[in-house]
């Protein structure tokens, strides 16, 4: 029985037409190589050969893993506090598209920060998260108890106001049945927010393989508004906005210069280019609301 997972159709439409897009190398833990193929009719690009879920934890035991690191140093320093700045900035967006304080689910909640700014603010905050060592560090700090992988989770039909997944889906192995329980857990009109990179951003076609946010094997899917705005609708999901998160661009365009050997220069300005060219941006949001 194989450990990883090789795709003879598109993940997304079902076609077998597929070609390779590009080889990225995972920086982090392994040092390992991984194709990235891309399906011809729709677009869509997948990690090939990536590791099942059951083995795939071995690829984030690794300090330097920001959403769990305990380390000191420049880079989670900096990890630490763009997440800061943005939690404002999350809310701010939240309540512009669902103005009432309600129920928030929070899909791959990391060590609780986010949720726990929500709680703070008078949400009734439910969150996921399949690190033990995270949710660990939830419980000991803020007192959250945060369920485990979402694809095990039981919540009742149309409860949450708003879902939200913050560079989350690209991790989840099981993609088609994550979105029906999306679809299963919000209200009729409620929000669901999902943040992504943008396989389609301009650092993205620069540092091409050493576009730190390929992430592999960690990332299995990279999306573009296409290939989201089309899993949302096969799920009864329609695609009402965009945003883009100017600092977690940042952050990935200086790991990207990081990976590619040139330090940080390139990244400050593909950052500024970003800002000013949002649907270029290497991190976006993308907001939903079910479809009549």
């Amino acid at each position: 029985m194989t450990d990883t997972i090789h795709f003879n159709e598109c993940p997304l439409c079902g076609s077998l037409e597929t070609t390779l897009f590009t080889v990225a190398t995972d920086h982090l833990v392994s040092g390992r190589r991984f194709v990235i193929d891309q399906c011809k009719d729709c677009g869509f690009l997948y990690t090939q050969d990536a590791p099942i879920a059951a083995s795939i934890g071995q690829y984030y035991e690794s300090e330097n893993y920001q959403p769990h690191n305990r380390r000191s140093g420049l880079m989670p320093l900096v990890y630490q506090f763009v997440r800061s700045l943005m939690f404002r900035w999350k809310l701010l967006l939240i309540k512009r598209y669902h103005s009432q304080i309600g129920s928030i689910l929070d899909v791959g909640a990391g060590n609780g920060h986010f949720l726990a700014y929500m709680r703070r603010k008078g949400w009734e905050t439910v969150g996921c998260e399949q690190s033990s060592f995270a949710r660990e560090s939830a419980a000991k700090r803020y007192h959250l108890m945060l369920d485990g992988e979402v694809m095990k989770c039981e919540y009742p039909p149309k409860y949450f106001d708003v879902i939200t997944a913050w560079h989350a889906i690209e991790h989840i192995h099981d993609l088609h049945n994550l979105w029906k329980c999306f679809g299963q857990w919000i209200k009729s009109d409620g929000l669901l927010v999902i943040a992504v990179p943008n396989c389609e951003s301009l650092d993205a076609k620069y540092y091409g393989g050493s576009w730190a946010a390929w992430d592999v094997p960690r990332h299995l899917w990279h999306f573009n508004v296409n290939t989201i705005t089309r899993l949302g609708q096969l799920h009864g999901f329609s695609l009402i906005n965009i945003h883009s998160l100017p600092l977690d661009a940042c952050y990935i365009s200086i790991l990207s210069d990081n990976n590619h050997g040139k330090g940080i220069a390139n990244g400050m300005r593909f950052t500024l280019l970003e800002t000013i060219l949002r649907q270029q941006s290497s991190s976006q949001v993308f907001l939903f609301k079910k479809a009549n």
